[in-house]
């Protein structure tokens, strides 16, 4: 069977489970009519209350289109795409191959009409489409107009589009982003008819205006801010094509990615160092430079431009010392540590994650310090490493700490007592007031270690998780059965009293395996009247009950 051409699931989660089954009726109906099968688009008419026009893009699970439907853009995807995609997915090789060349055979018969036949049946169709004679008056106006006329035109385009007048959502954001495109494509058509400086022009215009529309719509599917790429693109196609002044061309660029707060224009530089040549990457830097060394209260955006120059050069020295300049956080010492050990110097990586561990230990950072141990150990001094990490397991006990720790050549029952010695003092201090705490970890260091009996000492005296419990039940069934049974137990009846239907849920699941342990120990007999106990105790919880009746062996 061959692959659908578009994911059933995909389908589901974007039409929501409502309009996918309207859809597939519709489908299964007959009611799509296939007029043309492209490799990423497919063009089809459904009949329902009307006649409606659908087109569908993309493929498997990227899909996206348009339909003139009452309810398109209410869903990602309407009943109409949905149906227009199911039949796609089931249509015969024969039935597409059909539609195709009846696409061709129309293609051949328009060729072969006059002129004027065409003309008119064009015009015909710009009076009912003002989509359509819009864009056929614009290329008129190409043809016969001074560039100041043409731009009124797409001004007012512009603006229609892009001033909304108020917060737009979800449900209205794709006729704003379909209009933002149709401008687009207006600009694309004078970079065609070679007028690229007006092209430009209306470009920076347009993003000029595209952060205020920006903040002014629900843009969660990036509908909006597709448009606007395809904007960023045109004008990149432009600047590389009529190779404008590089020094403005780097000024306009710098700018625009400073006071870019939605990431239309981020690392500007990389895609447009064609267009800016030698001259204007300098002049982009020395920019950069300048504000960097102005000390902005906000350097990251600026850190990362010049980062990437220096990237370029190979200047390890200059990377480390732009971190180095506002390093704080254990982030900025990741970073940094990162650059030297690419560079292969070790030493210098060490010097820098014993910095970083000090200006943090106020804050530890976990992740850091093991970092700084694992390059104290390949320098040969495992004690510091050692110590480094006992320092953070008693500020913050951690089992990944544990597991460094036993490694560090220390014996594993020395490492283990004092991990259980500070988890028991933890526990001391803090009692049971977190759901995965000190106990939880003690005990799994415990049953990692063979200490079976401690761990359920701790397991019995403290609050544990779930995970916890189940875990030592499972590893100690043959040992320690009692506990091991009554832990099941008690987990049902934590479950149970949540109260909620996950919760029954969970319990009933954890009642299946309490079955199947008691029968692995021969303990069958004391499952019945268990259930039945469960039954009397909660017989006020209705849905519980239910899924307790609907267990093979309740009575």
């Amino acid at each position: 069977m061959s692959t659908p051409r578009y994911e059933d699931w995909q389908l589901r989660r974007m039409a929501g489970e409502t309009t996918y089954a309207r859809g597939a009726a519709y489908a299964k109906e007959g009611r799509v009519r296939l007029l043309s099968i492209g490799p990423a688009m497919v063009r089809a008419q459904v009949t329902g209350s009307e006649l409606y026009c659908v087109v569908l893009e993309g493929n498997e699970d990227d899909i996206w289109g348009d339909c003139d439907c009452p309810a398109y853009g209410v869903n990602r995807l309407c009943k109409h795409l949905v149906a227009v995609a199911l039949a796609i997915n089931g249509a015969a090789p024969e039935v597409t191959a059909k539609v195709r060349q009846s696409h061709d055979a129309i293609r051949a018969h328009l060729a072969g009409l006059g002129q004027d036949v065409l003309v008119n049946r064009l015009m015909a169709l710009a009076d009912q489409d003002s989509k359509l004679w819009d864009k056929l008056e614009l290329e008129t106006a190409m043809v016969s107009e001074d560039d100041e006329s043409i731009r009124r035109r797409i001004v007012a385009a512009m603006d229609a589009a892009m001033d909304v007048g108020g917060y737009v959502d979800w449900r209205r954001v794709s006729g704003v982003a379909d209009e933002l495109r149709e401008v687009v494509e207006q600009i694309e058509s004078l970079v065609k008819a070679e007028r690229a400086e007006l092209a430009l022009s209306l470009l920076s215009r347009l993003f000029d205006k595209a952060p205020e529309l920006q903040e002014s719509v629900d843009d969660s599917d990036g509908e909006v801010s597709g448009a606007l790429w395809a904007a960023r693109e045109l004008h990149l196609g432009v600047v590389q094509a009529s190779r404008p002044d590089p020094k403005g061309l780097a000024t306009e660029l710098f700018k625009r990615e400073m006071d870019d707060g939605y990431g239309l224009w981020e690392d500007t530089h990389l895609p447009y160092a064609e267009a800016l040549g030698p001259d204007g990457l300098g002049e982009f830097r020395r920019l950069a430079e300048t504000a960097f060394h102005a000390n902005p209260p906000d350097r990251f955006r600026l850190r990362c431009i010049l980062d990437a120059f220096a990237e370029a050069d190979g200047d390890v020295d200059a990377r480390i010392r732009l971190r180095a300049a506002d390093a704080s956080s254990a982030w900025d010492y990741h970073q940094i540590i990162q650059i030297c050990l690419e560079a292969g110097r070790n030493a210098e990586a060490l010097k820098w994650a014993e910095e970083g561990v000090w200006k943090t230990e106020d804050n530890p950072e976990r992740s850091l310090t093991q970092l700084a141990a694992r390059l104290l150990r390949e320098q040969g001094r495992g004690d510091d490493a050692q110590r480094l990490l006992w320092g953070l397991f008693e500020r913050a006990p951690d089992v990944r700490l544990h597991h460094d720790l036993l490694a560090g050549g220390e014996s594993a029952d020395i490492v283990v007592d004092r991990c259980v010695r500070v988890l028991e003092a933890a526990l001391a201090k803090k009692g049971d007031s977190n759901w995965w705490g000190p106990s939880d970890l003690l005990v799994e260091i415990l049953l990692q270690a063979g200490r079976t009996d401690h761990a359920w000492v701790v397991a019995q005296a403290h609050s544990c998780g779930d995970r916890t419990l189940i875990d030592l039940a499972e590893a100690t069934l043959v040992t320690h059965q009692d506990q091991a049974l009554d832990a099941y137990a008690g987990l049902i009846e934590r479950c149970v009293t949540t109260t909620t239907q996950g919760g029954y849920e969970h319990a009933i699941g954890y009642l299946s395996r309490l079955g199947q342990l008691r029968s692995m120990c021969g303990r069958s007999a004391e499952h019945s009247p268990h259930l039945e106990a469960l039954a009397v105790r909660h017989k006020a919880k209705r849905n519980f009950i239910k899924l307790l009746r609907g267990m093979p062996t309740a009575s």
